[in-house]
C-alpha cells in the first residue's frame, strides 16, 4: 500500500495552513459602480466587495472600476472646487439680481420726473349731438390712445398694463394713472376736446 511519511504530512498542513491564512487576508475592496449591479447597487455608488469578485466579475464586464486613492483625493479637491464656484456663482446671481432692481427703480424714478413734467394729453373727438348739449363722445379714449400720445409726443414708452383708469368717454378733463410698481402711480391730464 502507501504510506505517508511524516515530513510530507507536515509539508500539507504547512500548506494548507498557508491557504488558510492567504484567504482570511484577503480583504474586501472599495469599488465605484459603472452600471446597475443586483444586490450591490446603482452607477455612481462606492461598495466594498470582495477583491475576486472585482477581478473576475465586475472589473470584465464594465460594471465597475478600481478607485485610485489618489484619484479619490483629487475628486474630493475638485468637488471641493466645483462647491466653491457654485456659491460664487450664486452671490454673482444675487449681485447681479441687486443690480437689475438698482437700475429698474432710477429707471422708474426717471420715467415719474418725465411723466410729472408733461403737460397735458388732449385728444379730439367726435361729440355725439344727437342730444342737445350732449359731452358724450363717439368711442372713448383707452390706455391704447395714452400710450401711443405719450411715445408719438413725448418719447415715453409705458407698458399698456401701466395705464390705468382710462375708458373716458365725455369731453372735458380727465385722469389717467399710471401706475410705477415700487414708486407708486402718477397720475396725468387727460384732455378732451371736441372734434
Amino acid at each position: 500500500m502507501f504510506s505517508i511519511s511524516r515530513s510530507s504530512l507536515s509539508t500539507v498542513s504547512r500548506s494548507a495552513t498557508h491557504v488558510v491564512k492567504r484567504w482570511k487576508s484577503q480583504k474586501s475592496i472599495e469599488v465605484t459602480l459603472r452600471a446597475n449591479v443586483q444586490g450591490l447597487g446603482k452607477p455612481g455608488d462606492v461598495v466594498n466587495v470582495a477583491a475576486g469578485r472585482m477581478r473576475n466579475q465586475l472589473y470584465p464586464m464594465r460594471l465597475a472600476n478600481y478607485i485610485d486613492k489618489n484619484a479619490q483625493h483629487f475628486k474630493e479637491a475638485t468637488i471641493a472646487g466645483q462647491n466653491a464656484l457654485q456659491q460664487i456663482q450664486e452671490i454673482n446671481k444675487a449681485h447681479q439680481q441687486a443690480v437689475k432692481k438698482e437700475q429698474r427703480i432710477v429707471h422708474l424714478q426717471d420715467l415719474r420726473n418725465r411723466l410729472q413734467a408733461l403737460p397735458p394729453l388732449v385728444f379730439s373727438r367726435a361729440v355725439n349731438e344727437v342730444l342737445p348739449g350732449s359731452k358724450t363722445i363717439f368711442g372713448s379714449v383707452q390706455a391704447e390712445d395714452v400710450i401711443k400720445e405719450l411715445k408719438e409726443k413725448h418719447g415715453i414708452v409705458v407698458d399698456k398694463v401701466a395705464v390705468q383708469g382710462t375708458k373716458i368717454k365725455s369731453v372735458g378733463d380727465s385722469w389717467a394713472r399710471v401706475d410705477l410698481a415700487d414708486l407708486g402711480t402718477v397720475e396725468l391730464k387727460v384732455v378732451v376736446e371736441r372734434r
